[in-house]
């Protein structure tokens, strides 16, 4: 029996060596894994840093490892918007693998190299967080993940209700899952909440969203290049000003999609904001698209960052010097070096009475050396194609109009736009800059190499001038 008792201790404790030397395995491959994560992640917000300051920095304040856990303190230091240095502080409670013990409890029984419980800490920018939670030290949001040995992160973030003293913001709390691939650098993430009530500090007015749902999609490659796609939804929202009527959009949504190679971006939008109702009143569906390709994002960041520094202390309206011309036309060839390419690929708003709609695209071209000295000329050299086009339904409008004055008599109000829509639609279409047809106004122009095209006939641009000028009465 003592033999049998002697075999049985000796094997417990070699299985507890092999796991101890398990575990301070597992502690150690985490901890490379973060100092990479971390790493990684500096080079991620360099690459994306739109500023001429420091990007914002992650660091590994402090790393206790055990055998069988360690802590973790990070820092994320920034500026913010006044410039002045800014910290947060996230702990980080890691259990060690092959088996840890929150993670078993969660029905995870395969092998891990850690258990991470990250949360942030009071204190500077965190504290009205945490103050909108509860009691100032409950932390607002938690983050739990399984960290497997071949880098595979699945994570599960929660965030607490949160209610700002002075009401102006009022969440619900969520959840936030995100699975990060290491072999393919993907990242997906889905989250969701029930509300969202906020408010805006400088307008007063009030946007409350519900049941709110993203979902994201981001694949990176070397340090710049990345594909992504994200889409916002909600089930309805709500926006309140005092005493007006409130307006209302059922089933809005957001999505985006973006591909980066280099300094070059191509990015497509789109909102549907669903049905809009103001007082109770149905006004129809609104839809937007818009692109942008061959855009190289550092080249237009030095233009709007140099012409903000040409713009400080000066009034909006004053001319820039000839100083400031010669600055800014190295910073302007660049952006247009790429050939870049701009569009609204569509405006609609949609009613049972009809559609008013709109497309606009400016295709850019490269500039020669011997380009124009003068900035307006450089650029308007560099414009290889503009074109817009637009279509009003003058039933929709009236419509509209009329649904919008409930409570009013509104009568008056859309006899009075009926008459100024026929005179000066009228005006347009006898100069031959809009075309009418069963209460439809619609006008095409196009611009190329200093010609003009509106609705299929050429003209010179002083010539389009002077006859919108005379269709509106602007040269009487």
């Amino acid at each position: 029996m003592n033999r049998r008792l002697s075999l049985a201790a000796g094997a417990v404790a070699v299985l507890v060596l092999a796991y101890g030397s398990a575990s301070w395995y597992a502690g150690r491959v985490t901890q490379q894994s973060i100092e990479s994560w971390v790493s990684q992640a500096n080079q991620d917000i360099k690459a994306q840093w739109a500023s001429d300051e420091a990007p914002p920095v992650l660091r590994v304040d402090e790393y206790q490892r055990g055998l069988f856990s360690s802590q973790v303190r990070y820092v994320f230091e920034f500026r913010d918007d006044k410039g002045a240095a800014q910290a947060v502080s996230l702990q980080d409670d890691l259990q060690h693998g092959p088996w840890p013990l929150a993670a078993v409890r969660e029905g995870h029984w395969g092998p891990l190299a850690a258990y991470s419980r990250v949360r942030p800490l009071p204190g500077g920018p965190w504290q009205p967080w945490f103050a909108a939670v509860g009691d100032g030290t409950t932390a607002p949001w938690q983050a739990d993940s399984r960290v497997g040995f071949d880098g595979r992160v699945a994570s599960l973030v929660t965030l607490k209700p949160a209610r700002t003293p002075d009401k102006r913001i009022d969440f619900s709390g969520g959840t936030m899952r995100v699975v990060y691939q290491p072999e393919t650098r993907h990242v997906s993430l889905s989250a969701q909440a029930k509300s969202l009530d906020v408010q805006d500090a400088d307008l007063a007015v009030r946007f409350h969203g519900e049941d709110l749902r993203l979902d994201s999609d981001t694949t990176r490659s070397g340090e710049t290049d990345l594909q992504s796609r994200q889409e916002l939804k909600f089930a309805q929202l709500r926006i309140t000003d005092g005493d007006n009527p409130e307006i209302r959009f059922t089933q809005p949504s957001m999505r985006a999609e973006t591909a980066r190679t280099g300094s070059l971006l191509d990015s497509r939008v789109q909102y549907d904001l669903g049905q809009l109702q103001a007082g109770g009143q149905d006004l129809g569906a609104i839809r937007l698209k818009a692109s942008a390709e061959q855009l190289d994002v550092q080249a237009l960041q030095a233009l709007l960052v140099a012409l903000d520094q040409t713009r400080a202390g000066k009034d909006d309206d004053a001319p820039l010097s000839p100083e400031d011309e010669q600055r800014l036309r190295p910073l302007a060839m660049a952006v247009l070096a790429s050939s870049p390419r701009v569009s609204l690929d569509e405006f609609s708003w949609t009613t049972p009475k009809g559609k008013t709609d709109a497309r606009a695209l400016a295709q850019f071209r490269p500039a020669a050396d011997d380009a124009p000295q003068d900035l307006g000329a450089l650029l308007e050299r560099g414009i290889g194609q503009l074109t817009a086009h637009a279509g009003v339904s003058k039933p929709m409008l009236l419509d509209i109009l009329a649904r919008s004055q409930a409570g009013a008599n509104p009568d008056m109000m859309v006899a009075l736009v009926s008459m100024l829509f026929d005179q000066y639609s009228g005006r347009l279409a006898r100069a031959g800059l809009v075309k009418e047809q069963d209460g439809q106004v619609q006008a095409d122009v196009s611009y190329a190499d200093g010609k003009v095209t509106v609705n299929g006939q050429p003209m010179a641009p002083e010539a389009l001038a002077a006859l919108v000028g005379g269709a509106l009465g602007l040269g009487q």
